[in-house]
């Protein structure tokens, strides 16, 4: 293990060979918490009001996913358990997009309301012919 003071901006040092796992400092344990009002995940110790404000706060159920994405997220089958093995990989995918969508401002607020459906725009990777560069292309790849 690393002493505490090895942590400092290890972000910038992150090497995927190394176990993290394995740190004590590390280890935060499983979500096993539930809200008793929305029934929220959460880690033992965590703030009691963040998902919900104590019932305050009243989101409509989820809908049950649509085919095909309802039989790949459910891990019965080979399909679908490679599936959910890659699932962080396909959501990196959209990492060099930006975000949509129609912001409600009605008055001051510290977050945002999205009305309707959110969805991620992507730039080409370079400018038309005798376009102007716009959306900073310009990509970083890599770790040197």
């Amino acid at each position: 293990a690393q002493p505490s003071r090895d942590f400092n901006r290890l972000a910038f040092r992150y090497n995927p060979a190394d176990n993290y796992n394995l740190n004590p400092h590390f280890l935060i344990g499983t979500m096993n918490e539930v809200c008793p009002y929305c029934k929220a995940l959460k880690f033992k110790g965590e703030a009691k009001g963040m998902c919900c404000a104590a019932g305050k706060i009243k989101l409509p159920q989820l809908e049950e996913p649509s085919e095909p994405l309802k039989t790949l997220l459910a891990g019965y089958s080979a399909e679908s358990k490679r599936f959910l093995s890659k699932i962080r990989k396909y959501n990196s995918c959209f990492q060099m997009t930006s975000f949509g969508a129609e912001i409600v401002t009605t008055h001051f607020m510290p977050t945002f309301k999205v009305k309707g459906q959110i969805y991620h725009k992507a730039g080409s990777l370079l400018p038309l012919p005798d376009g102007q560069h716009k959306f900073l292309q310009m990509y970083f790849i890599g770790d040197s």
